[in-house]
């Protein structure tokens, strides 16, 4: 009995998980044609192909639907960061960084059209600051790394992403040369 609840279990985690997929496409089609405010939950779940309750199963609200879609890939930049050293090997940090944009621009985009913004977008992942001038230090690091991602997004993304790693190597290359340490 106890071999059969555990099965259900993995079946209804495994439903959950392809209901939250078709959700999550139907979501990012149907944001590309109209505005998250002029799409309805019955137009999303039948685009999706799952039921109204399924939607509620696993959502609250549309927003909370954008906001999983934004928090997972965002996690998994972080993820990707926390696992280099930074300082070693920033030209390949950024590369990874502008590759991941590119190659999920609906998700960026919808990102910088909502009100959902995420603090500490690289900094603090990558290592905790033990003084006032490394911690000050990574927020104007973040946050001129954060404007040079949309800037470049806003633009077309024109320059490649290799170019782009090198113009950011080289701009925080020479922030570091002139900080005093």
């Amino acid at each position: 009995m106890k071999n059969n609840k555990e099965h259900l279990r993995l079946s209804n985690e495994e439903s959950n998980k392809i209901t939250r997929e078709a959700l999550e496409l139907a979501i990012l089609d149907l944001l590309e044609k109209k505005s998250l405010d002029k799409i309805s939950i019955t137009e999303l779940v039948k685009k999706a192909g799952v039921s109204r309750s399924a939607f509620y199963r696993n959502y609250e609200t549309k927003d909370a639907l954008l906001c999983s879609i934004i928090k997972n890939t965002y996690d998994k930049i972080c993820e990707f960061v926390k696992s280099k050293d930074f300082k070693k090997n920033s030209a390949e940090i950024f590369l990874a960084f502008f590759k991941a944009i590119k190659e999920n621009k609906k998700y960026f985009n919808i990102y910088l059209s909502s009100s959902l913004k995420f603090e500490n977008f690289v900094g603090e992942n990558i290592k905790p600051s033990k003084t006032a001038m490394e911690h000050y230090e990574i927020v104007a690091k973040e946050g001129a790394f954060y404007s040079i991602l949309v800037d470049w997004f806003n633009n077309g993304m024109k320059e490649s992403e290799i170019e782009m790693a090198k113009i950011c190597n080289k701009v925080f290359n020479n922030y570091d040369k002139g900080v005093d340490k």
